[in-house]
């Protein structure tokens, strides 16, 4: 197919990374809200790393001379680790299972997130709100758009929030 028809095949490949980009956006506000999103990252790259180096070891006669291939084996590397994360990310959340979680309440804050700023005479409205809670004697903030959760709740309490148990041992708030 690829001498047949190269143009298809290039449509294709680039219809497919649109797709995987656009799943990415979607998957960030689960990422960002991932418990331990830094060893999540860490151990995504490292597995990125890993596969970029057995793809090119395994293909490594079709690839040899390797000066002459430096494009191909760039591609395959900043490929793996670019979205290494997102395939993290999407493992981790969705086989896991639901539950909630008890966890001390900081605050909850309404934010504004404009793309071109604030027009003189606009009404402002929160576009967003930010959760801060203390788990295992560290604060950790949350980020979600609908509405605010807990407008009523007195920073101390205690208040549960829906979280997925993920695979890997990260767990994911779950509030939109």
């Amino acid at each position: 197919m690829l001498d047949r028809y190269p143009r298809l095949f290039s449509v294709l490949v680039t219809l497919f990374f649109f797709a995987l980009i656009w799943v990415y956006v979607k998957e960030f506000p689960f990422l960002s809200n991932t418990i331990g999103v830094k060893w999540l990252l860490a151990g995504a790259f490292t597995a990125g790393l890993v596969t970029a180096i057995l793809i090119i070891a395994l293909s490594f006669k079709k690839l040899s001379p390797p000066g002459r291939h430096i494009p191909e084996l760039l591609f395959i590397g900043s490929v793996s680790l670019i979205f290494s994360p997102l395939f993290a990310s999407l493992l981790n959340r969705y086989p896991g299972t639901d539950e909630l979680r008890s966890l001390e309440f900081v605050s909850e804050t309404p934010f504004l997130a404009s793309q071109y700023g604030v027009l003189k005479g606009e009404k402002l409205k929160p576009t967003g709100y930010r959760l801060k809670v203390r788990h295992q004697g560290r604060e950790i903030s949350f980020r979600y758009k609908s509405q605010a959760y807990f407008p009523l709740t007195k920073p101390g309490e205690e208040i549960l929030v829906p979280v997925r148990k993920g695979i890997f041992g990260f767990d994911v708030v779950m509030l939109k």
